[in-house]
């Protein structure tokens, strides 16, 4: 995957638990977009995934979760042990997810994101920004389904789009 740069500087966020950004957060639209799309469309589209109560974060925070049937990377999980959820979006329109180290390089590289303040401690979630826009929506969105990829071991593809028609030429 190769990320573009984000433009503008990195928002504020906080560095105490629960880790959420501090500014320069998703407006409503926008959040909606991603919602709708993370939590109806995917798993609407997608019958290996769903939406959960997080096991890890605020209760507003909307979790998605990899069905327990697929074999899956136990790497790509959050905590607590026995946890299929992989990644989770918060009321500010941030994302916490696992994906793959090279993928963490380049968010962080591209300023798409940051690690998890209890990095140190062994917690591998990334936080990526929250969108400001649908333009950014689209980025995200593509880091999301790489967080399925790497929690799948590649074995959930959403097909999140409706197929583009083929129109003949007369």
């Amino acid at each position: 995957m190769t990320l573009e740069r984000r433009k503008g500087k990195r928002p504020a966020t906080g560095s105490a638990l629960p880790h959420l950004q501090l500014g320069d957060t998703s407006p409503k639209d926008v959040h909606a977009h991603m919602s709708d799309w993370a939590l109806i469309t995917l798993p609407t589209t997608t019958p290996e995934l769903r939406e959960e109560p997080t096991r890890i974060s605020v209760p507003s925070t909307r979790a998605l979760w990899l069905d327990e049937g697929v074999d899956a990377n136990p790497a790509g999980f959050m905590p607590p042990p026995g946890s299929r959820e992989f990644a989770h979006l918060h009321a500010d329109g941030s994302w916490h997810l696992l994906v793959d180290e090279s993928l963490v390089a380049e968010i962080l590289d591209r300023g798409w994101g940051e690690r998890h303040p209890w990095h140190d401690r062994g917690v591998l979630e990334v936080m990526v920004y929250a969108p400001r826009d649908l333009e950014e929506a689209e980025t995200v969105k593509a880091v999301v389904l790489e967080s399925i990829r790497y929690a799948s071991k590649g074995a959930v593809i959403p097909f999140s789009k409706q197929p583009e028609k083929v129109v003949e030429k007369l």
